[in-house]
């Protein structure tokens, strides 16, 4: 018997009825959708990290589900991966390419597949798809909802303890709390009310770890400093006085004290989720649904958290590309599996109506890995696409330009590029030429850029062939920030002709 029907005749004992008795189950299972904004892998106690406190996503990745461990962001910044995780598709085909852009109304996506399929859908917390001006939270019922139909969410906040959301009408409901408690809060009601004869997707975007750094007292008074770094770990005072947060350039000076307490507030931050996960799990198993419910949780990207000296994302290293990604369905994913299998993005939709047995619609570009879960052989992808179009964002209806510094990066670092994760490397360029180059099997925190120390040479010929197999199958001409710039509109974020973004 597994753990998750043990601990559902556990409550129906408690409850006063006979174990063994649950829902009858649905003939497609449930969603539901979990992703923090800017949560890194390596900051789960599953993923190695002792100094975080994880427990139940260690218990879901070691028990109850798999745990995918070289999952990667496409696009490591916010509306791009969302773009291209609802999708299926990469950013040049799906048109979102930075920050504010606006998915287009008529693109096929994960909430508009399931509702055809007859599911109750359902999207709660930061949206970021709507388009510009960046500060609208309120996105209209109809197309730009891309299928939601119940809707608790802004389009792009982070003011975790001052939060509203929005519904069907323009006028903001304040959350009374710490936002993510109430948006949990608010998917139990959902999960609660859903009726038992018909399946429900729901998708839960959290606002934390990201930006500004916060928790609830509770969770902060679980970590004391000194804590242990990432051996690749470390700021100056220049980084900080780069850094989009008056609290800490102020304190400069200190730069290892501060990142220090960053990283006990980022990880406070990530306990509140997992607390929250926990939540999530045992309403499933209260209500005897959990063995008919596909569960996942991951991130949108990753933070470098001091590493390489910076922070934020973004950047082709393992601590900005690299996400979380568990999944648990019980009647086919047995519990513990770990798979070193190659996610990109564009993938989970394939891959989530594979595990469904929803057909997926045309254009999808990602892979259905759903056999790897199954325990099936199957051979997966010899790399993932890592990509950084232009180092451009739009914010407020106007460009910013992040190759000039900025967001805790050094002049000159976050700079386009297109990059490719093997099994064994990271190959980045951009367009000057080889710029990064990793062994992560020897080299695991890429300290050694084996470009700078070894030259050209040392790339292997592996990584040249499927980087330049990607940008064929993307139809990616590697142009300039002005041939991106110039073709979207930042009254609206729309692109105005999508196929100026690929070559023809």
């Amino acid at each position: 018997m597994s753990a998750t029907l043990r601990r559902r005749d556990l409550l129906r004992a408690a409850a006063g009825l006979p174990a063994g008795l649950a829902a009858a189950p649905v003939s497609r299972p449930n969603l539901l959708f979990v992703f923090a904004d800017q949560m890194r892998q390596m900051s789960m106690g599953c993923a190695g990290c002792a100094e975080v406190q994880t427990r139940h996503f260690d218990r879901f990745a070691a028990e109850r589900g798999a745990m995918l461990t070289d999952a990667v962001s496409t696009l490591p910044v916010c509306a791009p991966y969302r773009a291209a995780m609802l999708t299926g598709r990469y950013p040049l085909s799906n048109t979102v390419i930075v920050n504010n852009a606006r998915l287009p109304d008529e693109m096929p996506s994960l909430g508009k597949v399931l509702r055809e399929n007859g599911y109750r859908t359902g999207y709660i917390g930061k949206w970021h798809l709507s388009g510009e001006p960046a500060n609208r939270g309120f996105v209209p019922p109809g197309p730009m909802r891309h299928g939601f139909d119940y809707w608790a969410a802004h389009n792009c906040s982070h003011a975790y303890r001052r939060a509203v959301y929005y519904r069907d009408d323009p006028n903001p409901v304040p959350v009374e709390g710490w936002e993510p408690d109430v948006q949990t809060g608010l998917a139990i009601d959902f999960i609660r009310s859903a009726p038992r004869n018909q399946p429900f997707a729901m998708v839960m975007s959290w606002g934390p770890p990201h930006t500004p750094f916060e928790a609830p007292e509770e969770f902060l008074a679980r970590y004391r400093k000194p804590l242990k770094l990432r051996p690749n770990a470390g700021i100056t005072s220049d980084s900080l006085l780069r850094i989009d947060d008056s609290r800490f350039r102020k304190r400069a000076a200190n730069p290892q004290e501060v990142l220090e307490e960053i990283t006990l507030r980022y990880y406070a931050a990530i306990s509140n989720l997992d607390h929250n996960f926990g939540r999530l799990l045992g309403c499933l198993d209260e209500l005897g649904i959990a063995e008919d419910t596909v569960v996942v949780f991951t991130s949108d990207h990753g933070d470098m958290l001091g590493s390489h000296g910076q922070f934020h994302k973004g950047q082709p290293w393992e601590e900005s590309v690299r996400v979380p990604f568990l999944i648990a369905y019980p009647r086919e994913i047995r519990g513990g599996t770990r798979s070193d299998v190659l996610l990109g993005t564009p993938d989970i939709l394939p891959t989530l109506l594979g595990l469904m047995g929803i057909r997926k619609p045309g254009g999808i570009q990602g892979e259905d890995l759903s056999p790897v879960l199954r325990g099936r052989s199957m051979r997966g992808p010899r790399s993932a696409l890592l990509t950084i179009p232009c180092a451009l964002t739009t914010w407020g209806g106007r460009w910013n330009r992040l190759a000039d510094g900025g967001y805790g990066f050094p002049p000159g670092f976050m700079r386009p590029y297109r990059a490719v994760r093997t099994r064994t490397h990271t190959y980045a360029r951009d367009r000057k030429g080889s710029w990064m180059l990793y062994d992560n099997v020897k080299d695991p925190y890429q300290r050694n850029n084996l470009i700078e120390t070894r030259g050209p040479g040392a790339i292997p010929s592996e990584c040249q062939k499927e980087l330049a197999d990607w940008l064929d199958r993307t139809r990616d001409s590697f142009g300039s920030d002005e041939d991106y710039q110039r073709w979207i509109d930042l009254r609206t974020g729309i692109v105005r002709e999508p196929q100026r973004l690929v070559r023809g």
